[in-house]
């Protein structure tokens, strides 16, 4: 008896102890509103902040996450017809240019729809994208699309699922794996005191954008951690999938359709 107890409560404390780790490096999720998020701000500094995030994605694996996972379906694909890809939230639709840039380099037809609700993420998407007539823009909700299940070869969303609630979070994951075909690809932040810690610092010296500022940190502890994402998986239906770890602070979610 006394050996049990012994074995019980040295495991206790290594769960203590795991615990209070995990809490020190990955604290819990609270959720706050992003600066861009309450669409109050002027068009041309919403245009800066958003040029910012494109710099980080360039420097940070934001697009080479996203291009990793997306190149096998891009290479698997071989019929006659473009290859088509739902970018669901695209915002300033950089994503979407990354990829097209990527199924050029490859010599893969591609036509993406990219969506997004808000008009002043579109009016920049406009400009981003016109020199590239593979994408297209469409405004509705990501809550609520427009398209029939299965309408696209691959879905894909890249950092945006962590300016949800969790339950919206699911929906989203839901919704846009039914509309892709061979499944989905989510590219999104880790969260973590390291990379708040960060992310912080590299806003105060490389940005003087208000908006960045603010909501480059705020994103970090709005994101989900890797445990957390493979329970929104489960909880959208996402069967069978994988979550990936990338350099820095980045999770990759890949749902490939039965």
């Amino acid at each position: 008896m006394v050996r049990k107890a012994e074995r019980k409560f040295s495991l206790n404390i290594k769960q203590f102890l795991t615990g209070c780790a995990s809490s020190a490096f990955f604290p819990p999720r609270n959720l706050r509103d992003e600066l861009l998020d309450l669409d109050e701000a002027p068009y041309e500094e919403v245009r800066g902040s958003l040029q910012d995030v494109a710099s980080v994605n360039r420097y940070l694996s934001g697009y080479r996450v996203l291009l990793h996972h997306v190149e096998p379906f891009l290479l698997a694909h071989n019929n006659d017809g473009p290859f088509t890809v739902l970018d669901a939230a695209t915002g300033s639709a950089d994503q979407p240019v990354a990829l097209v840039k990527l199924a050029r380099r490859l010599g893969v037809p591609i036509q993406i729809t990219a969506i997004d609700i808000n008009d002043k993420m579109l009016r920049l998407a406009r400009e981003e994208i016109a020199s590239f007539p593979e994408i297209r823009l469409v405004q509705c909700d990501i809550l609520s699309l427009p398209f029939r299940e299965v309408s696209f070869d691959l879905a894909v969303n890249s950092l945006s699922l962590h300016h949800f609630s969790w339950d919206k979070a699911v929906a989203i994951l839901h919704a846009i794996n039914n509309a892709g075909r061979l499944g989905v690809v989510v590219n999104d932040l880790h969260r973590s005191r390291i990379a708040h810690a960060a992310i912080f610092l590299l806003t105060r010296i490389f940005t003087r954008n208000r908006l960045t500022r603010y909501d480059a940190p705020v994103s970090v502890m709005n994101a989900f951690t890797p445990d957390e994402f493979y329970q929104l998986a489960r909880e959208a239906e996402i069967d069978p999938f994988e979550i990936h770890r990338h350099f820095p602070y980045r999770i990759a979610l890949v749902g490939r359709r039965k």
